[in-house]
């Protein structure tokens, strides 16, 4: 019953209560710095939260969609200022033919074997914000493309973050729990004692029995529990075969955050990547409307040509054909002036207008919605926090009771049955006060998601 007493005061030291030194039991091997060694505990393979976002990061292949589509619009970019610089190309034509006719009008007539080579050079002299609307365009989708890979970044670090911390709470509550069955049978083995001394009753033998059973299916349930912590963290991950992590122990002070709404409103505008994405759609949706516009405006266009051509001698019977090659140098220029096209261009307006409007629509909605986050974040938050203080309460109550009734059971003033409550007690209000402390870790998880300031390892505002 002292190693079931230690055993509450290690508990309530490993989920932030005053810092007592505890004696160890054997069943309960803990770091005397603090973090708990449950690889020594329950068998698996030890991550560390940073660790386990790293493999996410490089694993999981949503992400790694987002990185490719992000490279993909960055070199849009560098597509849509080709048309700043000037068009070199070149062809060749080979044309040989025959005509029927040609045979009988023209004496002498040969195959015609017409062989040029053309050099042409083009630049684009101006076109009243075409080619600058294109590349406007380009930009802005090569920047939502980085927010939407920030944002798939933020949300895997948020799944990640979780699964670990339900990882840790289970692990904490399957050592709870065969905490449980370690008192249990220790109070089985005193009450057959002191029933067999002569001083004890059946009674009580049965009850500590039953206690047994009970703290049995609890740590079958936790034992439960923790293997899907396991499978879920590995899934998120991105690996499919379970490898059945263990999760170092961390601080949880760390996903502490101050709650101002009145400044965190306005800060998670700043910071939200998916309402910048829709942002930077909105400037994408003006680029296509001013492009679109652009096109009732002429285009002029340099161009340079250079020919070198050879016709065969006597070709379609006309003597004077050269029958050397010979070259042509021609240069000028090109305007183009749209006239009429259907209404084609007038409807490219109408929709790229009717597109920038239900851009701008849905950044209004996401900008309630990121309100609406934070605010219900908030809640859960304090709501949280109540359950917290709830669960320490009754847990240093029910360790307090469950001393007095260990006492009053020595000098005879209390019953078994009695210590089987209060140690039943005592042992819910551990795994409430284990539930309590990682929902508040997970809840400010979740509002600093709501915020936009959930990074991954390695990044300046690191929560790690």
């Amino acid at each position: 019953m002292f190693c079931r007493i230690l055993t509450g005061m290690l508990v309530l030291y490993v989920l932030g209560g005053a810092p007592l030194r505890p004696a160890l039991c054997a069943e309960e091997t803990m770091a005397d710095s603090g973090q708990t060694t449950e690889s020594a505990i329950l068998p698996g393979t030890p991550i560390g939260l940073s660790e386990a976002i790293q493999n996410a990061m490089s694993r999981r292949p949503a992400l790694k969609t987002f990185v490719h589509l992000q490279v993909a619009q960055h070199e849009g970019v560098f597509q849509a200022r080709s048309g700043y610089f000037p068009q070199l190309s070149a062809s060749y034509q080979n044309i040989y033919g025959n005509s029927f006719l040609g045979y009988f009008l023209f004496p002498g007539y040969q195959y015609f074997d017409l062989q040029q080579f053309t050099v042409t050079l083009s630049q684009n002299l101006y076109d009243f914000g075409r080619t600058a609307s294109q590349v406007k365009t380009a930009r802005w989708k090569d920047k939502k493309a980085k927010d939407d890979l920030k944002f798939e970044s933020l949300s895997l670090t948020r799944d990640v973050t979780v699964a670990y911390l339900k990882l840790l709470m289970t692990q904490h509550g399957l050592i709870t729990a065969n905490a449980g069955v370690h008192d249990a049978r220790n109070h089985l083995a005193e009450a057959g004692a002191r029933l067999d001394a002569g001083v004890g009753l059946r009674l009580d033998v049965t009850q500590a029995k039953v206690n047994l059973e009970s703290a049995l299916l609890d740590r079958i349930r936790a034992d439960n529990d923790f293997r899907t912590a396991q499978i879920e963290l590995a899934k998120t991950i991105g690996i499919r075969a379970n490898p059945h992590y263990v999760a170092r122990e961390i601080s949880l002070e760390r996903f502490r955050q101050r709650i101002d709404l009145k400044r965190d409103i306005p800060d998670a505008y700043k910071h939200r990547p998916d309402l910048k994405s829709q942002k930077d759609t909105v400037r994408t949706s003006e680029s296509v409307l001013s492009n679109a516009k652009s096109q009732n405006y002429p285009a002029l266009t340099g161009l340079a040509q250079y020919f070198l051509t050879q016709v065969p001698e006597q070709a379609l019977g006309i003597p004077y054909v050269p029958a050397q090659p010979f070259s042509t140098f021609n240069v000028g220029g090109t305007i183009s002036i749209p006239i009429f096209e259907g209404g084609l261009i007038t409807h490219q307006i109408h929709s790229a207008r009717a597109q920038l409007a239900a851009d701008s629509d849905q950044l209004e909605e996401i900008k309630l919605r990121v309100a609406a986050d934070v605010q219900e974040s908030a809640l859960s938050v304090r709501e949280a926090r109540q359950k917290l203080k709830e669960a320490r309460t009754a847990y240093e109550s029910a360790l307090e009771n469950d001393n007095l009734v260990e006492r009053a059971f020595h000098v005879g003033t209390a019953k078994s049955i009695d210590v089987i409550d209060a140690q039943t007690a005592l042992r819910q209000a551990r795994e409430q006060l284990i539930q309590a402390r990682y929902d508040w870790a997970i809840q400010m998880v979740q509002y600093r998601f709501s915020l936009g300031r959930l990074s991954p390892p390695g990044s300046r505002n690191e929560t790690q």
